[in-house]
Formats: C-alpha cells, sequence, structure tokens
C-alpha cells in the first residue's frame, strides 16, 4: 500500500508577489529575516555569507475523497560523511479549505495530558500550524511524526501547502 494517495505541485517563491508575501509572513511566524527564504545577489547586504535560501520551493498538495498520508517525519537522514547533518528544520502547513469529513492532520506520538491519541487538526482554510523537526539538541525530534487521515465523502478534497525550512545554523 502507498504511503501517500495525494498529488502535488512544487510553487517557487519568484512566481508571484502573492507566493512571495506567503513566504515573508512565514519569516515574520519564525522571527528570521525575509532574505533567508530566497536565493540571494552577492550585491546584497545580508549578515548571513551565503547566497541559497534556507527555503525548498512551497508544496501544493491536494487530497481527494479516500486519499491521505500515512505517519511519516518530515526530518530527512543526511550522508553520515556530511559534518553539518543538515535538515529541515521546520514545517508549516497551510490549510486552504475548509473540509467536512475527515482529512485532519494527526500526530500520533505526541500525547498530552488532554489526549492519548495524540494531537489532531482539523482542517479550516486560514489555518497555519508549525513544528519543529529538529530539537534544540540537534537530534531529530520523533514526536514530530505525523500523518493526514483520509478524507471522507466523495464530493471532499483537501488542499494545504507546506513550507520547509533547513536549519539556518548549519545551512
Amino acid at each position: 500500500k502507498n504511503t501517500r494517495s495525494s498529488t502535488n505541485a512544487w510553487i517557487h517563491r519568484e512566481l508571484s508577489p502573492i507566493v512571495d508575501a506567503v513566504y515573508r509572513r512565514v519569516a515574520d511566524l519564525l522571527k528570521i529575516d525575509e532574505s533567508q527564504l530566497r536565493h540571494r545577489e552577492e550585491f546584497e547586504n545580508t549578515k548571513k555569507k551565503t547566497y541559497s535560501s534556507i527555503a525548498e520551493s512551497m508544496q501544493l498538495v491536494h487530497y481527494g475523497p479516500g486519499q491521505q498520508y500515512t505517519a511519516h517525519h518530515d526530518f530527512l537522514y543526511p550522508p553520515l560523511l556530511n559534518r553539518f547533518q543538515p535538515s529541515r528544520f521546520v514545517t508549516v502547513l497551510m490549510y486552504l479549505n475548509d473540509v467536512k469529513g475527515g482529512g485532519e492532520t494527526v500526530f500520533p506520538r505526541a500525547l498530552n495530558s488532554e489526549s492519548r491519541d495524540g494531537i489532531i487538526v482539523k482542517p479550516k482554510a486560514g489555518k497555519i500550524i508549525f513544528f519543529y523537526n529538529i530539537l534544540p539538541d540537534g537530534n531529530f525530534d520523533d514526536l514530530s511524526q505525523h500523518a493526514s487521515l483520509p478524507v471522507d465523502g466523495e464530493d471532499e478534497e483537501k488542499w494545504i501547502a507546506n513550507l520547509w525550512v533547513w536549519d539556518p545554523i548549519i545551512n
């Protein structure tokens, strides 16, 4: 069985002023300079000595009826020989529509005093969640495991956008 049954596309920041504004809002949310989330020219005076973006292109994802993404992590295991061990630092997940049935994002390992079923987030247009994939000590956070539950109903669909930001210290 496939772990993911949705479809997706990649949207580059430079595509439009609207997409650029999303990246700027994410930078505000993360309290980092927006120039970190775009490719920079050599003449730009920034504190960072590199010119590449620490953000990936935005991923637009569509889930149709019955589609899902089973439990997974967003961090990536880097090659062992890379002493910096770069990976996705934070995930920003944006809900683009309301879903009446199913389609919840669930964090099955993130137990708390209110629930033994993990954290469950119902999709609602305009809602944004973000979570860290790496702990402050640099280790991967196993509790960041998450899934998209199946979308219920013949006419239901779920639209989200993901933006992954890599560790700004070691990039």
